[in-house]
């Protein structure tokens, strides 16, 4: 069972359906006792960060979210989803994120109009010893992003994927153990998202 985290704010029905169409068994809740016991969590999100996490607090949802990735539940963090995984965005104001990837949220630096809106490619870097697990099966695909804000900052720690916004290569994709996150919406991707997701659907099997 996995669970699409309900916050009300996210284009929830479109990663409901993605998710239905390869046959997972996906529940929407803000439950805590339903999203303990769940095989993987979904984070989506459309919008600001810091109202993201507002919504989080308001549901009490940050800290069953926390405790279930500490155990080793899978987690996909989708847009501003995935933002939220970072400790940090300094979107309109400063606000906390979820401190499960050691990363900053900051404003694309580019001189190209905002939002990013259309796809990019998606690719590893080629020092990247090992392909990110989402990207099982997937090779330099296009994939959609809507968004202003973004991770530039590489670690070592994580497997990930790039985009590039005219010059600037920034985050696509990240995976450390059981966290995952994708900028970009594979809901809206076509035949690569679909693969994706069902990429992470296998993973918390």
């Amino acid at each position: 069972m996995i669970i699409i985290i309900d916050y009300e704010l996210g284009n929830v029905k479109s990663v409901m359906n993605a998710f239905e169409y390869i046959g997972s068994n996906i529940i929407l809740s803000r439950d805590p006792e339903l999203i303990s016991k769940a095989s993987g969590i979904v984070l989506p999100g459309v919008g600001a960060f810091g109202e993201g996490m507002k919504r989080l607090k308001k549901y009490n949802l940050e800290d069953i979210i926390q405790k279930s990735v500490a155990k080793g539940t899978p987690i996909l963090g989708i847009c501003l989803g995935f933002q939220m995984l970072m400790n940090s965005s300094i979107e309109h104001e400063f606000n906390n994120g979820l401190y499960l990837l050691n990363h900053e949220v900051i404003r694309l630096p580019v001189t190209e109009r905002l939002p990013h809106i259309g796809w990019s490619k998606v690719y590893s870097p080629s020092e990247l010893n090992l392909k990110p697990n989402l990207l099982k099966g997937i090779e330099n695909e296009y994939f959609y992003f809507v968004h202003n804000y973004g991770v530039t900052i590489n670690s070592i720690n994580e497997k990930y994927a790039f985009a590039k916004y005219g010059t600037l290569s920034f985050a696509a994709l990240m995976e450390n153990k059981n966290i995952f996150g994708t900028q970009f919406h594979p809901e809206k991707s076509g035949e690569a998202g679909i693969c994706l997701l069902k990429n992470f659907n296998d993973i918390c099997l």
